[in-house]
């Protein structure tokens, strides 16, 4: 593989849950030196998830997911001298990330102020709940309470109430959205040699991926009402003989597509008006046809048409469909308990897919290691971790 975009660029790493890892996995899987300090209990998703041997060793599905590639160091900045280490991995980074509560490291020392008073160059970026500053900045918070509070729950609403989407949507796109800051702050560093101050919010980012009502709310001061799963005519999802199909027909033409797709093409010869004049009527044979076949066939059906629609899926069906393999979405990496399959950056650049460079580590994997390039010697090294400023691997 050619020149990653970040090679030679060390990255002090202290966040842990979701957000935070997932920007430091993509600045690592661009060429960024990774090191991960974690407490002495490691990042608390080491236990999320996996078999009990994945669990008990610290690489529960919840870490591994996104940590490839990276070093670990078990440091107590809750000591002074742990603290003081971190000053001291800081002070030769390019790039200093870490998701605590808002104030909460600069009562270790570890804030802005007292880290780029030792490297003036340093791009330090916050990743917080709801921001460092304003009325909420100083509440916590994980991605459920912010789907919640950020209003986007109210636009996801089914059966009972408002409904927490699956998968921590929130954390993983404030962890692509604070990687993007960060390219953003070393762009800005070239030009002009200082560092950067990033402050990323969860909230922030939430209110953006509902631009759009985001915009609405903002403008005319009216929530917007939430979607249904039928927003008009063969627009949206339809049962079918094992599940379902979503349909987009947004316009005439997308309307008429659909109808030739499932064989109804006596109503794709309607014009504009005359097709929407008949459309309670074609609509109801629609959901009888659709009824006849799995969403796997009607999916093949659409594809091999054009049509814009498809099969609702579960994830292991679409990685049998062998097109996120083509697009080199997943890759293997090393753990210490064998091989696992993460994914990669999600994006080709000259026809590249960047990925993790590296394995899962271990708790503390590399802490001698780290305190070896910091010119710690042994005898000092073991001293530390018998008073517990420091972990080793066992």
């Amino acid at each position: 593989m050619s020149e990653k975009p970040l090679s030679g660029l060390k990255v002090i790493d202290l966040t842990h849950v979701l957000a935070g890892p997932y920007c430091t996995y993509q600045l690592g899987m661009l060429g960024a030196d990774v090191t991960k300090v974690e407490s002495p209990r490691g990042d608390m998703v080491r236990v999320w998830g996996g078999t009990d041997e994945e669990v008990q060793a610290g690489l529960g599905t919840g870490f591994v997911a996104q940590n490839a590639g990276k070093r670990s160091a078990v440091i107590d900045i809750r000591q002074e001298e742990g603290a003081s280490i971190v000053r001291e991995l800081a002070a030769g980074a390019d790039i200093f990330v870490e998701n605590y509560t808002p104030g909460s490291l600069e009562g270790y020392g570890l804030g802005y102020e007292a880290l780029k008073a030792d490297n003036a160059s340093l791009i330090y970026l916050s990743i917080s709940a709801f921001g460092q500053n304003g009325p909420h900045g100083h509440r916590p918070g994980f991605d459920d309470v912010v789907q919640a509070t950020s209003g986007f729950m109210s636009i996801n609403v089914r059966g009972d109430g408002p409904i927490r989407t699956g998968g921590p949507v929130l954390d993983y796109a404030t962890g692509m959205q604070a990687a993007s800051a960060v390219l953003a702050a070393v762009l800005l560093r070239q030009k002009t040699g200082e560092g950067q101050r990033i402050d990323i919010a969860m909230q922030d980012v939430t209110m953006l991926l509902m631009n759009r009502n985001t915009h609405i709310a903002a403008t005319t001061g009216i929530p917007t009402p939430p979607a249904d799963n039928r927003e008009g005519p063969l627009l949206g999802r339809f049962g079918v003989k094992d599940g379902y199909v979503m349909l987009a027909g947004y316009r005439a033409d997308h309307q008429r597509a659909i109808l030739r797709a499932v064989g109804l093409d006596q109503y794709a010869e309607y014009a504009g008006r005359e097709l929407a004049a008949h459309m309670h009527e074609i609509e109801p044979e629609v959901e009888q046809v659709l009824l006849t076949k799995t969403a796997g066939e009607w999916d093949d059906i659409f594809s091999a048409a054009g049509v814009v629609a498809g099969g609702v899926r579960d994830l292991t069906e679409v990685l049998a469909t062998g097109q996120p393999d083509s697009r080199e979405l997943l890759t293997d990496v090393d753990t210490p308990l064998g091989s696992r399959t993460v994914t990669t950056a999600g994006y080709r650049l000259n026809d590249e897919v960047f990925g993790p460079d590296g394995p899962v580590p271990g708790l503390g994997a590399d802490t001698a290691l780290v305190l070896g390039e910091l010119g710690y010697e042994e005898g000092v090294i073991e001293a530390l971790a018998a008073s517990g400023v420091i972990g080793l691997s066992i």
